[in-house]
């Protein structure tokens, strides 16, 4: 039970820095462009994760099966990683961070959907309330309890967007889990990101002028996003997904519109009662689920 918690710990400190992560890239792209913005976050967290690796030495175990599964680490770095953020960041031009968030609350039934075909995994009854629970209580913490602000919901091209980033995010994660659960996850993490680095730099060099900002406001939301948010964060999901499974991993996604509301609160916007609700719906799909995953261990272990 142990070392379930500590994967529950990794998940948890991921979405609490994926939610905040909102708040800092608002301020990045105050100095640079959308895909500036991603290619010093990406250029950062591959830098770091390299140098980490240096000194960690994969084996030639981790080198070999890498080796092996190179077509299928290169397409999740283009789909699962840069794919993912240039989706995403482009329909956050065209749409509001409510509707960003909420369809990103989609993630743990994307997940699940796409295992089914992909892992041969059935949804159970206790994984649909869950999910229920889950995106209901991100409804309370948007909304802050307003049926109208949900009711005059409006769609634009931008959800569209996010929506197959979405779609992007939860099938990198299966894809993961099926196809690349031998590589070490902190080697898949620097691999991973050193292909979406590439692919940023490339995209960047034909299609941006370069700029890049020396005020400290801009360097503490890069070290932010790309030391923490990429490189930290990428190894931890990773590590999670391996262990603990995709389906698991994405139902922690509820929590980031719930640290990001937290995040909000703490630049001085207020909390109301039906936000407190909200997340605490959201923390108890994730235990109507961890429910599951202790009884599967208790009969293991008997």
């Amino acid at each position: 039970m142990r070392a379930i918690n500590k994967f529950y710990f990794f998940l948890v400190f991921t979405t609490l820095i994926w939610g905040v992560n909102f708040h800092v890239t608002q301020v990045a792209l105050q100095y640079t462009s959308a895909m500036l913005t991603g290619t010093y976050r990406y250029t950062l967290g591959a830098i770091l994760l390299v140098i980490i690796m240096y000194f960690r030495k994969p084996t030639k175990e981790d080198i070999k099966t890498a080796f092996s599964k190179w077509k299928s680490i290169v397409f999740v770095g283009v789909v699962g990683a840069f794919v993912y953020n240039i989706l995403f960041l482009e329909g956050m031009k065209y749409t509001s961070a409510f509707n960003g968030v909420l369809i990103i609350g989609l993630t743990p039934l994307n997940t699940a959907l796409i295992s089914i075909p992909m892992l041969k995994q059935k949804l159970n009854l206790r994984q649909v309330i869950a999910m229920m629970f889950g995106f209901l209580g991100i409804l309370f913490v948007l909304s802050k309890g307003d049926i109208s602000v949900i009711t005059n919901l409006s769609f634009s091209k931008g959800d569209i967007y996010i929506l197959c980033a979405n779609l992007s995010f939860s099938f990198g994660n299966v894809y993961i889990k099926k196809y690349l659960g031998g590589v070490a996850p902190l080697w898949l993490t620097t691999l991973v990101t050193v292909v979406a680095c590439i692919c940023f730099i490339g995209f960047s060099v034909f299609m941006e002028d370069f700029i890049f900002p020396t005020n400290l406001e801009y360097l503490s939301a890069l070290f932010f996003m790309g030391a923490l948010s990429t490189a930290l964060c990428g190894a931890f999901w990773f590590i999670s997904i391996k262990e603990i499974g995709a389906e698991t991993s994405a139902l922690f996604m509820n929590l980031v519109p719930v640290f990001g509301a937290s995040a909000s609160f703490i630049l001085g916007e207020e909390i109301v009662t039906p936000q407190l609700f909200g997340g605490f719906l959201v923390i108890t799909g994730l235990l109507i689920n961890s429910v599951k995953l202790k009884s599967k261990k208790a009969v293991l272990e008997h």
